[in-house]
């Protein structure tokens, strides 16, 4: 097993919010960010879509101030686009890779 500093997770969206305007905001990131290694769109619930996402923490920061950073940065900017139709997340830092 290969432990990566990487963080990974879901931004989770109320299923008001359309897949193309998720893909949006997957695509501005993809386009803004080279960090972000994976993001997608895909079902989180029965009533949640999510966009799903692996970030790499290149410069050698701790991976729990990475995250904290990252998860106060990106929060903020969902909150302000989306409201309570930003229903959740599930995201850790410091991956141990298996495959």
């Amino acid at each position: 097993m290969q432990e990566r500093n990487w963080i990974m997770g879901l931004w989770k969206f109320s299923d008001k919010i359309t897949i193309e305007r998720l893909g949006e905001v997957a695509q501005q990131w993809a386009d803004d960010d080279p960090h972000y290694l994976q993001l997608y769109i895909r079902r989180a619930s029965k009533d949640q879509r999510a966009i799903g996402f692996t970030y790499d923490i290149f410069d050698g920061t701790d991976p729990r101030d990475a995250q904290d950073a990252y998860f106060e940065k990106t929060s903020d900017f969902l909150k302000r686009q989306f409201g309570n139709d930003l229903a959740g997340w599930d995201i850790a830092a410091t991956i141990h890779l298996v495959k």
